[in-house]
């Protein structure tokens, strides 16, 4: 056991453990999906839209993209095994693998939680022919339900709360066919909350603003023959309509102060940026159909990335022991 310690104190002086490998990013990035070749992969550029990159190129489709917290690792969905399932990769595009060890289940809509030790996603239920949310660490181990839906519903496009202790997500078809609610869930108590429950229920694709305590979603509402997005507080006071055009997915920077959003145009679907308080507005890709991923930037982290991996990994050393 001796031996054991000193052979691995010995490559983690050497950098040479995988998990410390990891480079982490050194200047801020949008990861997005694209099919611009023909296929969906992923991508990746600088907030001007400058320096588009390719990181993945495989025949099965990849989309959903996610940094992790660090920005030394990116979550992604790929049909790479037959079924939807959920993959990762370091920031470079190398060293893509599963993220479960088990054999492959239909997973989609990731997302890490703040300090970057669990994921979260939804994962079909066949039998019962639902999605329910779960989480887990972020090597697929220590696997939870903590939402579960009513027969032919759906629960997806779950995000976590800058502080860690909510999830938002939404519930599809529970209130009739179409119907999307966002809720929330507090992980602690695992109380359960609607969003904005009194307006028509067509609201989705949450995203939580680092800073402020703000979400932006996607909202169809009838009257207006409308699809775009909001922006409002987490009390659901201070409703603002950001976009009068077809708009998805929005992400916010990380100083939460400009959107990125996919608006569809007559040249495909391609990404956007809005100063939210200028409300200048300037396209960031022109091919293809293109949906935006996340927005990471290094400045905006709290402690250095490498110094949390020596710790999270000597843990787990001596845990094994």
């Amino acid at each position: 056991m001796k031996l054991l310690r000193v052979f691995c104190l010995y490559c983690l002086s050497l950098g040479l453990l995988f998990s410390v490998s990891a480079k982490p990013l050194t200047t801020e990035k949008i990861v997005f999906s694209s099919n611009r070749n023909g296929n969906s992969d992923i991508y990746m550029m600088n907030p001007d839209g400058s320096q588009q990159v390719r990181l993945t190129n495989h025949r099965a489709s990849d989309f959903r993209p996610v940094f992790s917290p660090t920005g030394e690792e990116i979550l992604f969905v790929s049909g790479r095994s037959g079924e939807l399932d959920l993959y990762i990769m370091r920031a470079d595009g190398q060293g893509e693998h599963p993220v479960f060890r088990t054999a492959p289940a239909y997973r989609d809509h990731p997302a890490w939680s703040p300090d970057g030790k669990k994921i979260a996603y939804s994962q079909l239920d066949h039998d019962a022919k639902v999605l329910n949310i779960y989480t887990a660490r972020a090597d697929g181990t220590s696997v939870t339900r903590i939402v579960e839906v009513m027969e032919k519903a759906y629960a997806e496009e779950s995000v976590w709360s800058p502080d860690g202790t909510e999830i938002a997500y939404v519930v599809r078809d529970e209130l009739f066919w179409a119907s999307r609610q966002i809720r929330f869930i507090n992980l602690n108590t695992r109380k359960q909350q609607t969003f904005l429950p009194e307006d028509f229920p067509r609201m989705y694709q949450p995203a939580w603003s680092p800073v402020h305590n703000k979400i932006a979603f996607v909202w169809y509402r009838p009257e207006h023959h409308q699809q775009t997005i909001f922006i409002v507080n987490r009390d659901g006071s201070g409703l603002q309509q950001i976009v009068d055009v077809l708009a998805l997915r929005p992400t916010w920077s990380p100083s939460g102060d400009e959107l990125v959003y996919s608006q569809a145009t007559g040249n495909g679907t391609q990404i956007f940026k809005i100063n939210l308080l200028t409300r200048a507005t300037i396209q960031l890709t022109h091919d293809g159909d293109n949906y935006v991923g996340n927005w990471f930037d290094p400045s905006a982290l709290s402690v250095s990335p490498q110094p949390h991996l020596l710790t999270a990994t000597w843990g787990e050393i001596k845990n094994s022991d």
